[in-house]
């Protein structure tokens, strides 16, 4: 079934989906489930790519942050160690450098930012602490574990 042929939805009733990274499959999978409920989609660092059965962890680095958190108990380990504003503070030093951040054998991600390492000159104190106060009150982990398993 397509928008063409599909019951008619007001225009005011569509959605316009923007979706980045970890939100970008569900977007995608909205839109094709629903395709008479969206007007358009946006998604960042994330291709399309069709329906299938996952192939890609075979060919990641073994340190690699997917690799190490899709791990039953592993993210929970890693991040259990800090509070809530470090490990988003974490986060965002590591997914706006230029490399990808890997972990050594005996290492875990989190450990790969250094404390005195500064924020992103474009994340804020001020955006951290509303990041964190947002991740207190809904879990940090559950939304960190979810695209991996």
């Amino acid at each position: 079934m397509n928008a063409s042929t599909s019951p008619s939805i007001p225009v005011s009733r569509r959605v316009f989906l923007v979706a980045k990274d970890f939100g970008a499959r569900p977007a995608y999978f909205f839109a094709l489930l629903y395709p008479e409920r969206v007007s358009g989609i946006i998604t960042l660092g994330v291709p399309f790519v069709p329906p299938s059965p996952s192939t890609y962890h075979k060919y990641l680095p073994e340190g690699f942050y997917i690799s190490r958190w899709k791990e039953p108990g592993r993210a929970e380990a890693d991040f259990g160690r800090f509070d809530v504003k470090t490990i988003v503070r974490n986060i965002y030093i590591l997914f706006s450098k230029s490399e990808i951040p890997i972990a050594g054998e005996n290492q875990e991600i989190m450990d790969l930012v250094e404390p005195s390492t500064p924020l992103p000159p474009w994340f804020t104190e001020e955006d951290l602490e509303n990041y964190e106060a947002l991740y207190k009150k809904s879990g940090v982990l559950a939304a960190m574990q979810v695209p991996y398993r």
